[in-house]
């Protein structure tokens, strides 16, 4: 048993402290008190503690009558007496003959043997011995020490030491039994700091580890060196086998990893020279694009040198298409390490917009001066110009590429992009597609080439065409697996070119196709989700965008100021098209802010005409009379191409429509007419507007209108054509044509709100009110209008009447129902319009004459 006398520091300091455990003294006291055959197997790393318990055994042997022997000659060990106990430490170093003397006495099982020995290496021969002792025993295993064998030695030894050092000790030595001995040996309970991390420890402790790492073959150092600097990359092939002998030789833990204080005192003996080669190792050991381990990186917090450097920025371009996150943190460590500010601060920049962390890239290009033979000067013109561009700024983007010329094709058709969208004539005219080189084309290269000569096209009478070509250029962008910075997506491209063609099915192929590809990479995403939102507005999917809108409202304050103003717009208008007058009150109300720091370009002229529109309907049209203004003379300036200009001079229209001034629709119906023979989408607005106009002036043909509001739906404006359907039922004294017109309107738009229905809104539960022929064709329209929940005024601003006289309408409307209050009256107003179609539609259409 341990003596109970307490130990005063200088005997512990000397004769180093003996930990047992629980495990441990059970089966050493069960030898001891055996009275047959004593035998057992010692197995543990080195500093373990098997020494000293074979000492330990010894001497209580000896005190209990037993003959001790520790010879180690075969022939002597054939010749000892079966009672004799033979005890022998370092058992693996025996020779074969040897292993093979004590295998043939273990057979017998009365005779005694007590063997130590290291769990590596171990023979054949070995093996079959260690299984034929564990047949009497079970084996101690010695090595690691936990807080309750800690706590009792401590207590043994009647030392004080706090439970937060005690368990500062453990973690540390990760209870490795020879760490943890030198760790109580060198530590001064009296004079503690209490320091969570025991720093003053690390630092006893780092020449008696540093002693055992010299002590141990070159390899176990080497791979000890490699786990504790640089993780787990670039380990040798044979990594088992010396993980094993490592642990043998009491430098790592059973699971392979060193302790905290191993680590910390490689880590310090390590000179920068020898970081800086082992990270090389690991980094080019690893696998395609692995990286070295992030333990390995923060070796190199604060040193500055010039091959790290290189280095660290090398490794981040490795891995910037797969982790973005991790290149940011290479080229920070970089910029610390003495590489080029601006080399570093332009790739950490583009980084971070690959992250999405369009701010942040801005401020990294802020602060650096970048010269005109930067290596690196297409790269810092690239993310400059898609940060302004993300801002809503694409006049910003262009600036950029004429202050910083390009020199790469790729870097080329960004310029053109950028200048394309504020109308540059200037650039667009120096530009042209470049003949290829010598060199294979990549994929990017030949994405850029088509998306370059798309948007060329889109500005000719055959702009058809480049639908095809801008297609395949977000096709290739896809496969080019390329998060770079650009001002526009080729994806979104080729989808507005489709919804101003007409062909909204395309674009949301398009976009679904590049949403599953990972088009444009992680900072894409939400700028692809809210157009494909769009899109499936305009197909009649409200159900869609509200599912798009609720998805990113959470993280909708983080949006750039591009795509908050898309998500704003989208809110407008599904808010327009399927809510009340109160939502679309306070959606246009979310809007405004984002309108007063708009800035829109030929490719956001679809949400500046909702914008247009909206601000008409709300009767706020000055908020946005400026970006339409601005749009149309850009549109001038390209010389008003067929495929970019149809929608805003749509807007125009109806705009005018809404604010009840027939002679501002001129301009915007003979653009359109003059760009019908080159756009399909342009003819059949030209048509509907020509429809429209004498619908408004009474003069309603039942098939024009309803042929040129079917005409509307076909090209992703349903919604248009159920409102010029509802205003020819409202302009015709007929009321076969006004039913007509009215299904007509809510074939084309066959939505309720998308609120969920309430008692106010279930017409149900209430008796159905007199028939429709109570009611003139001019109340029905207002009684649609009413449905919708419009007011007074806006009843009165959609079909050109005063507000008194649409008062004096429903007024009549809910005599003529019986209707007793508000509630009562839409409920039998929905019936009544109903049965105008003689039961055949159900009420949801209604909404549609608005």
């Amino acid at each position: 048993m341990m003596p109970t006398t307490p130990i005063s520091t200088p005997l512990r300091l000397a004769e180093r402290p003996f930990l047992w455990t629980g495990h441990a003294r059970a089966h050493i006291d069960a030898v001891i008190s055996a009275r047959n055959s004593r035998r057992v197997l010692l197995t543990g790393p080195a500093g373990s503690g098997k020494s000293g318990f074979l000492r330990h055994l010894r001497r209580e042997l000896t005190a209990v009558g037993a003959t001790i022997s520790t010879t180690r000659s075969s022939v002597e060990i054939a010749a000892l007496p079966a009672e004799h106990v033979l005890v022998i430490d370092d058992a693996h170093l025996l020779a074969v003959g040897q292993i093979s003397a004590l295998k043939e006495r273990s057979s017998n099982p009365d005779a005694a043997l007590v063997l130590a020995a290291r769990p590596w290496p171990q023979s054949d021969v070995f093996r079959a011995l260690a299984e034929e002792l564990e047949r009497s025993q079970p084996a101690v295993v010695l090595g690691s020490i936990g807080r309750a064998d800690l706590r009792a030695y401590i207590e043994q030894v009647g030392d004080i030491v706090s439970d937060a050092c005690l368990d500062a000790v453990l973690d540390a030595t990760g209870g490795t039994a020879w760490l943890v001995s030198e760790s109580l040996a060198v530590h001064d309970s009296m004079n503690c700091t209490g320091d969570a991390d025991h720093d003053a420890l690390h630092v006893a402790l780092r020449d008696v580890i540093a002693h055992r790492l010299r002590t141990v073959a070159p390899d176990v150092r080497h791979l000890v060196e490699l786990l504790c600097l640089g993780g787990d990359d670039g380990m040798p092939a044979d990594r088992d086998d010396l993980v094993l002998s490592a642990y043998a030789d009491g430098l790592l833990l059973p699971g392979g990893r060193p302790a905290p204080v191993v680590r910390s005192a490689v880590r310090a003996m390590s000179s920068i020279d020898s970081i800086i080669r082992l990270y090389e190792d690991a980094v080019a050991g690893a696998p395609g694009p692995a990286t070295a381990d992030v333990a390995l990186d923060s070796l190199v917090d604060g040193v500055r040198d010039a091959h790290l450097a290189a280095l660290l920025l090398r490794h981040g371009d490795a891995v910037r298409a797969t982790d973005a996150r991790r290149a940011r943190d290479l080229y920070h460590r970089a910029r610390e390490a003495g590489a080029d500010a601006a080399t570093a601060a332009i790739r950490e920049a583009r980084a971070e917009w690959e992250l999405g962390r369009v701010e942040t890239a801005s401020r990294l290009l802020d602060g650096v001066s970048i010269p005109a033979d930067h290596p690196d000067h297409d790269s810092a013109a690239d993310t400059a110009a898609a940060v302004w561009a993300a801002r809503g700024l694409t006049s910003m983007s262009d600036a950029v590429y004429h202050a910083f010329a390009p020199s790469s094709q790729t870097s080329c058709v960004r310029a053109t992009v950028a200048a394309f969208a504020v109308a540059d004539a200037g650039i667009l005219d120096s530009m042209s597609v470049r003949a290829p080189g010598l060199t294979m084309p990549s994929t990017l290269a030949v994405s850029m080439d088509l998306l370059e000569s798309g948007l060329r096209a889109t500005l000719t009478t055959s702009a058809n065409a480049s639908l095809g070509v801008l297609i395949r250029a977000a096709e290739m962008y896809s496969a080019a697996r390329t998060s770079a910075p650009i001002p526009e997506l080729p994806a979104v491209v080729a989808a507005l070119a489709a919804l101003h063609l007409g062909e909204p099915d395309v674009a949301l192929a398009v976009l679904d196709r590049a949403l599953g590809d990972g088009h444009g990479g992680a900072w894409a995403h939400d700028r692809l989700v809210l157009w494909r939102a769009w899109v499936a507005l305009q197909l009649e999917r409200p159900h869609e965008v509200e599912a798009a809108l609720d998805a990113i409202a959470p993280r909708a304050h983080a949006l750039s100021p591009r795509e908050r103003l898309l998500f704003d717009a989208l809110t407008v208008s599904i808010a327009r098209r399927f809510h009340d007058a109160v939502a679309l009150t306070v959606a246009w109300r979310g809007a405004r802010e984002s309108l007063l720091r708009a800035s829109f370009d030929l490719f956001s002229i679809l949400p500046l005409a909702e914008f247009v529109v909206t601000a008409a309907r709300v009767g706020e049209p000055e908020r946005v009379e400026a970006h339409f203004v601005q749009a149309l003379a850009r549109l001038e300036t390209l010389g008003s191409p067929s495929l970019w200009a149809p929608p805003a001079h749509w807007a125009g229209i109806q705009q005018a429509i809404l604010r009840g001034r027939p002679e501002d629709m001129k301009p915007h119906a003979h653009a359109l007419i003059d760009a019908a023979s080159h756009s399909r989408l342009a003819s059949i607005m030209a048509q509907a507007g020509r429809v429209w106009t004498n619908v408004l002036s009474g003069t309603v043909d039942a098939d024009a209108v309803e042929a040129a509001a079917t005409a509307l739906g076909t090209v992703g404006l349903a919604w248009d054509g159920a409102r010029l359907a509802g205003h020819g039922a409202g302009h015709t004294g007929d009321r076969r044509i006004t039913a007509r017109l009215l299904a007509a309107a809510r074939r084309l738009h066959p939505h309720e709100d998308l609120r969920p229905p309430t008692v106010e809104n279930d017409a149900a539960s209430t008796p159905r009110p007199r028939t429709p022929s109570d009611l003139s064709p001019r109340e029905l329209e207002v009684a649609a209008l009413v449905v919708q929940g419009k007011t007074y005024n806006e009843i009165g601003a959609a079909i050109f009447i005063s507000p008194r006289t649409a008062e004096h309408h429903i007024a009549r409307i809910r005599r003529r129902l019986g209707a007793t209050n508000r509630s009562d009256l839409i409920a039998k107003l929905r019936i009544a319009l109903d049965d105008a179609e003689s039961g055949d539609a159900t009420h949801d259409g209604t909404r549609a004459t608005a």
